[in-house]
């Protein structure tokens, strides 16, 4: 009876955070940052910032959870017409997945595996200098830091490789793009990572302020069990 109570709470505990990061991700979502690889279509939005915290507050498999999600409802809506979609999505994962663990290959091997898979193909070799970034989130690791602007950077600068990594397979650019989104690609960068923080900060608030009210507290606060409480 115990262990059905416990798995009974773990099940609302991790439904009631998918529903609130998914609210979280598809409102944040409104909010444009910047058109997305020179494209002028598709643009990076506030849900680059909302979906990595999915990770550091609910962990890998919520962060799992929330991708497959976000793709079957892709499939069901618009169809998957050519694998560039994937670029839309699989970068929020490992951005996610960052920020969940330590894990060496997510935090390191992945990072250098996007510099070689880019330098690889032939406009990626005329634009190398673009996968310099990439070196960003290696240098991170080693630092071994708490500071949560920084696990913001590589986060977000992860989910810059692999989403480039893919778009440099799928979609015909040049290299003359590619270089000049250099110093675009800082400052796009730049605001993810404090939009991270920004999230980070609130969503802590959030749970100091649900710890202190009652019953609000006893009922709501055990329940999502994330704000107020996770430090990298």
């Amino acid at each position: 009876m115990k262990f059905s109570k416990i798995s009974f709470r773990l099940l609302v505990n991790m439904i009631v955070k998918l529903l609130f990061f998914v609210s979280i991700i598809k409102i944040s979502s409104i909010f444009k940052i910047n058109f997305i690889l020179g494209s002028y279509r598709a643009l990076f939005s506030g849900s680059s910032a909302a979906v990595p915290l999915a990770g550091l507050f609910g962990g890998g498999f919520l962060s799992f959870v929330i991708f497959v999600f976000a793709i079957l409802f892709r499939y069901l809506i618009f169809g998957i017409s050519s694998l560039h979609i994937l670029a839309f999505y699989v970068p929020g994962l490992f951005a996610s997945l960052y920020m969940s663990s330590e894990n060496i290959v997510i935090r390191l091997f992945l990072p250098a595996l996007c510099m070689i898979l880019f330098i690889l193909n032939p406009i990626g070799l005329q634009a190398f200098a673009y996968s310099f970034y990439w070196l960003i989130p290696i240098v991170i690791y080693f630092i071994k830091t708490k500071n949560i602007f920084l696990h913001a950077l590589g986060s977000t600068f992860v989910a810059h490789a692999v989403g480039s990594v893919i778009w440099i397979y799928t979609v015909g650019m040049s290299a003359e793009v590619w270089n000049s989104l250099i110093p675009i690609v800082f400052l796009e960068r730049l605001a993810i990572a404090s939009a991270i923080v920004a999230f980070y900060k609130l969503f802590n608030l959030l749970g100091n302020k649900l710890k202190k009210r009652s019953p609000v507290s006893l009922v709501v606060f055990p329940v999502i069990n994330f704000a107020g409480t996770r430090r990298v």
